[in-house]
């Protein structure tokens, strides 16, 4: 979190968000929101594809893969999102920023992680 200026509100709230995030277990990855938001769709909740994407797009890839996420590393995965993957998959320079991207290839990673120890 980042904070202008501190206040007793602000201060309150901080504490608030805090307390709640304990309670409510592991925190969420910071690339969550944005794989929900921008990859899911085509990449499935879990990293496996929907059967519809699979029909759409012959050579989308499995991002709960662990045996080909885990031969990449985060740079490289941003540098797909930079770049977009022939036509099937559109460059999201513009859309999201670098931070953003980063913290969905990170998320990745980890969902690539979770695989392979499942």
């Amino acid at each position: 979190m980042r904070f202008v200026s501190i206040g007793t509100g602000v201060v309150a709230v901080a504490l608030l968000l805090t307390g709640t995030a304990r309670r409510s277990g592991a925190q969420e990855s910071p690339g969550l929101a944005v794989y929900r938001q921008e990859c899911k769709s085509c990449h499935g909740i879990n990293g496996t594809p929907p059967a519809r994407a699979l029909a759409q797009y012959k050579k989308i890839k499995s991002l709960g893969d662990g045996g080909f996420v885990s031969k990449m590393s985060v740079d490289s995965i941003v540098t797909i999102l930079k770049k977009g993957i022939d036509k099937d998959m559109k460059s999201f320079t513009g859309k999201l920023s670098d931070a953003e991207m980063h913290a969905a290839a990170v998320y990745i990673k980890e969902l690539a992680e979770k695989k392979q120890k499942a």
